[in-house]
């Protein structure tokens, strides 16, 4: 009897040391899949960061985002400021650029803005569909026609709220103006959202209104015209970089983003 029960404990030992094998085989061989495809994925991920550096270190990032045009739907990737990533992946690698902040709302019909008599004279111009909307800041691209002041004052006006502009523009010059804090409660939807671009009722200073955006939502997010694919590994990350107008005036910093993926077979 005790023989018996000897047996069958020892078949219950054997039974566990298998199992706990059969475990470690398991987890050795998924912790090295694992650990393989997390090396291959780097690469990828690595290599968008250095083509995303280069253009950055070359003045490419700023150029490009600046040669934005407001009809334009995507990232140019030809002539001397185009972002072609092609020309700098092995064979094998694909790859979007996307520049935060690049897209532009154009103004169309009367956009000047003349000095007005007792407030400050408004112009409404729309924005185009919000995606997240919220509390955000706005910039105008302008032509200053006139100036008087020593700095030009400019507004934006929303739900009633004045709102003043960075002045770093002299007369004839085209500049980016942008809020000095958020503007608040920027709506989200199907229609076109209306705000007022403002003159300083004090001074005689003019201008006319190019186009406006708004920083930070990604409505206003434009990339190169690149299809990225939903069933391929997909490796991303970020660069800040600064941003200049044609002037030479700082603009201020934006976020340049990157997708990059494996088209067929991992290049050797």
């Amino acid at each position: 009897m005790r023989c018996k029960k000897g047996i069958i404990f020892a078949l219950d030992g054997a039974i566990a040391i298998s199992v706990v094998l059969i475990m470690l085989i398991n987890t050795t061989y998924y912790f090295t899949t694992t650990s393989q495809e997390s090396l291959s994925q780097s690469q990828v991920i690595k290599r968008g960061y250095d083509v995303i550096a280069m253009y950055d270190e070359a003045g490419r990032l700023d150029s490009a985002f600046r040669d934005v045009e407001s009809i334009h739907n995507y990232i140019s990737e030809d002539g001397v400021n185009g972002l072609l990533v092609s020309d700098y992946l092995p064979n094998g690698y694909n790859m979007t650029i996307l520049l935060h902040d690049a897209a532009k709302t154009p103004c169309f019909g009367n956009c000047d803005i003349p000095m007005g008599p007792s407030e400050p004279y408004t112009q409404r111009i729309g924005l185009k569909p919000l995606t997240n909307g919220g509390d955000l800041y706005l910039q105008a691209n302008v032509i200053t026609n006139g100036l008087t002041s020593v700095e030009p004052l400019l507004l934006v006006m929303h739900n009633g709220i004045y709102y003043p502009m960075t002045s770093v523009c002299n007369v004839g010059e085209k500049c980016t103006y942008t809020t000095k804090e958020r503007v608040k409660d920027l709506q989200t939807s199907p229609n076109t959202e209306l705000i007022r671009i403002a003159s300083n009722n004090q001074q005689e200073d003019t201008f006319t209104v190019n186009w406006v955006k708004a920083l930070d939502d990604p409505a206003y997010t434009l990339n190169t015209s690149r299809d990225v694919p939903t069933n391929q590994f997909i490796g991303g990350g970020s660069r800040w970089f600064a941003a200049f107008d044609a002037n030479g005036h700082f603009e201020g910093t934006h976020k340049a983003s990157f997708r990059v993926w494996i088209e067929g077979d991992i290049p050797e």
